[in-house]
């Protein structure tokens, strides 16, 4: 193998061998203060400290490497804006392990921390100025004299006044993502030019922006022009509509007629500013919430944890205040042990549904500190996920409106379906919301399936049939009928983000809505893998959807992995060369001339 490899490269060029030296050479360390894991936490102990994660092989570091020399020499000189913030680099190529601890994902990556604790990352172009901008905003400032106890006021975050002044979409790019989006919240459009759907709804999210004028800022971001900054907020297809507030992303999944996106940004922008606190009560009134809410969530927290509300406030914001939650500071021991928390825990939230305040549908609990939980990001994420999975009611009906935000929610429930009509709907509605009790009680409250090792929540949900009778028969097959009886109506377990479907039981009778046990057997058969599905989708739909999922496969592994690609390129490159080179090699000599010796040939005459 070494032989050959030798050979390979005897035989190419001598400019090529050069440029690839080059390339090589030029990836040397950007020289500067650096730290070590040795150093770094007893440096960044004290005081205000903007990092540079890099790798002297990265381009974009090298690029940077000029601003920040230039960003170092000011604060050497004691420039007014960099005063009491320190400045430090750590080579992720030699500290590998310390870059990944500190949650570095790309080079390079700046973060800031104030007395050891993690506060934020820099995100947009990487210029001078804004940088400047960036580090005077995180500057420490000195202490104002306290005021008397009387004048205390705890202020809002600092939101525009009046977002949308104009009521026109604001086109937002690497220079002003960052500062809008800290400025208040925003709903924002991430399209490309080329996208058909992108094109549909355009004229909509002109109208979107006009209507919500003085009340929520409507911007959009083109990914074929920004594809870096598309990139950064994870953005997988075309349009992606995203509500962020208080740094939390959520992305809005409802219908996109100009109705329903106006109902959801009127709701989200209503609630912006009653979901930057949860509500505090009192372990009296707990109770009291739970028999007049469908669902909602309780933060349980020592009083010695102050910040802890705060610290987890974005999570919540993105719930849009559904389902609403609380906060209980000091809860007595009797509530933490009715809700199993354990006595190790620092503090818990408490998912309770269907006004069941003796079985709580799930508690996440944890003995992480609020110190500790701002420097954990994975943590954080636990948390994000959990509040998502468990946020979805027991018992639905599927609307226009709710439909969505079942059926596409990111925790991917299966849902048990069932096709009603107008004159034997209200006796489906009850008989779900009964099995849906039944099926909480058998799984402890949690309403939860294990399947593959995950836990997938179970949704029980009816729809008007003669309402969505074209969509149920091509999805699932079912046709209208004017039944008045439970027993006629039909029933599918529903996987609507794979979607497939079953409709009935591994014995191969249907699924009957007046025996809780028949459906109970088929969610058991799709756990256990007992159970084939069906699709809802024919044989071209599924080609045609396999090989755009690969395409996008391939798509994100090029924009994720660059130096990769770059890697099969250059070798791609060298396989030709090579290849061209043993073809000339190879090619037999005219008849006219004759081998004389060893890379010589002489003509016949």
């Amino acid at each position: 193998m070494i032989l050959k490899l030798w050979q390979l490269f005897r035989d190419l060029p001598i400019p090529f061998l050069l440029l690839s030296f080059s390339i090589v050479c030029v990836a040397l360390p950007v020289h500067s203060t650096e730290l070590t894991p040795e150093n770094f936490k007893s440096s960044i102990a004290s005081g205000v400290w903007l990092i540079e994660h890099f790798s002297p092989y990265c381009g974009h570091c090298r690029a940077f490497a000029p601003t920040w020399e230039e960003l170092a020499q000011r604060n050497k000189e004691g420039s007014a804006e960099f005063t009491g913030v320190k400045l430090a680099q750590v080579n992720c190529a030699v500290h590998g392990d310390l870059c990944s601890a500190n949650n570095v994902k790309g080079y390079p990556q700046l973060n800031v921390y104030n007395n050891g604790d993690f506060v934020e990352t820099f995100k947009g172009a990487r210029d001078v100025e804004r940088l400047t901008e960036f580090i005077k905003r995180h500057a420490p400032t000195p202490p104002l004299p306290t005021p008397p106890v009387s004048e205390t006021v705890l202020e809002e975050p600092n939101y525009v006044a009046d977002p949308n002044p104009s009521g026109s979409v604001l086109v937002l790019d690497e220079s002003n993502f960052q500062s809008t989006i800290e400025e208040g919240p925003v709903f924002v459009k991430f399209f490309a030019p080329w996208c058909g759907h992108c094109k549909k709804l355009a004229p909509t999210w002109k109208k979107l922006a006009q209507s919500m004028q003085h009340k929520l800022t409507v911007a959009e971001v083109d990914c074929e022009s920004h594809k870096a900054l598309c990139k950064e907020n994870n953005i997988g297809g075309f349009p992606t509509l995203v509500y962020i507030a208080d740094s939390s992303h959520t992305e809005y999944g409802g219908g996109r007629k100009l109705e329903q996106l106006e109902e959801f940004a009127e709701k989200a922008s209503n609630s912006a500013g009653q979901t930057r606190e949860p509500k505090s009560i009192s372990p009296d009134e707990l109770k009291n919430h739970v028999s007049v809410e469908k669902s909602i969530y309780v933060l349980l927290y020592p009083s010695s944890e102050p910040k802890l509300p705060s610290i987890l406030r974005p999570l919540f914001s993105s719930l849009l205040g559904s389902p609403m939650v609380y906060t209980i500071a000091d809860p007595p021991p009797s509530m933490k042990s009715h809700f199993s928390i354990p006595s190790t825990s620092a503090w818990a939230i408490v998912a309770l549904k269907d006004h069941d305040y003796t079985t709580p549908a799930a508690v996440y609990s944890t003995s992480t500190s609020a110190s500790s939980l701002k420097k954990d990001p994975t943590e954080i994420d636990l948390i994000k996920t959990w509040l998502l999975h468990n946020r979805l009611p027991t018992a639905i009906e599927l609307t226009q409106d709710s439909f969505q935000n079942v059926m596409n929610s990111p925790a991917r429930p299966l849902v048990v379906l069932a096709a009603v009509t107008p004159n034997i709907k209200d006796k489906v509605q009850e008989r779900m919301e009964e099995i849906g009790q039944k099926w909480r009680a058998r799984t402890q409250g949690s309403g939860m399936l294990s399947e593959n090792g995950q836990e997938r929540p179970i949704v029980f949900a009816w729809m008007d049939l003669g309402k969505w009778k074209d969509w149920m028969k091509s999805m699932y097959g079912i046709k209208y009928e004017g039944s008045l009886e439970l027993d006629d109506v039909e029933v599918v377990v529903t996987d609507h983000k794979a979607l497939i479907y079953y409709d009935i039981g591994h014995a191969g009778s249907p699924i009957k809505l007046t025996s809780s046990q028949s459906v109970f057997s088929v969610l058991d058969g799709i756990a256990q893998g007992k159970i084939s599905p069906k699709n809802s989708e024919n044989f071209i739909e599924r080609v045609a959807r396999y090989l755009n999922n690969k395409l996008q496969s391939i798509e994100s592994y090029i924009i994720n992995h660059p130096k990769h690609i770059a890697f099969l390129v250059l070798l791609g490159f060298v396989f030709v060369v090579y290849a061209i080179r043993r073809a000339l090699a190879d090619e037999p000599m005219d008849k006219d001339y004759v081998r004389v010796g060893k890379g010589k040939a002489d003509r016949l005459d």
